[in-house]
């Protein structure tokens, strides 16, 4: 069974999320109750795969905590798509680092080392800076 996620927004509120199962799509204003009745929306982020230690689905454009060396401090990083390496990427705020998800199928990050902080939709200073578009 293949399953992809989506979060549905109106520019930065969030009126839902989405799920598409074998083709089927499935819809929730809460990520908890599901039905086949489409929500209307304007943005969609995808989801990158991974949890944090909450157990939040994280999608593109989350921020989150994270330590990117085990005996480092922690820092800010937002998932972002890599469209040249087709690949997700955490990239750090303070030093705009790029850390791969993944590395030749070994994950590289582990829920428990990502907590979920903000979103860059609700910071649109970052947004700006990065030249990100949605």
């Amino acid at each position: 069974m293949q399953e992809q996620r989506y979060r549905l927004r109106f520019g930065n509120r969030v009126v839902g999320y989405l799920r598409r199962i074998d083709g089927t799509q499935f819809y929730s204003p809460d990520g908890f109750w599901w039905t086949g009745r489409e929500l209307d929306y304007a943005q969609v982020d995808e989801s990158v795969g991974i949890r944090d230690k909450h157990r939040v689905h994280l999608y593109e454009w989350d921020i989150v905590r994270f330590r990117p060396v085990p005996e480092g401090a922690d820092e800010l990083g937002v998932f972002l798509w890599n469209t040249s390496q087709k690949r997700w990427i955490l990239r750090s705020i303070e030093s705009e680092v790029d850390y791969h998800l993944e590395l030749d199928g070994f994950a590289l990050f582990q829920s428990s080392d990502l907590q979920l902080h903000s979103h860059v939709f609700l910071n649109p200073e970052l947004q700006q800076a990065w030249g990100l578009e949605e």
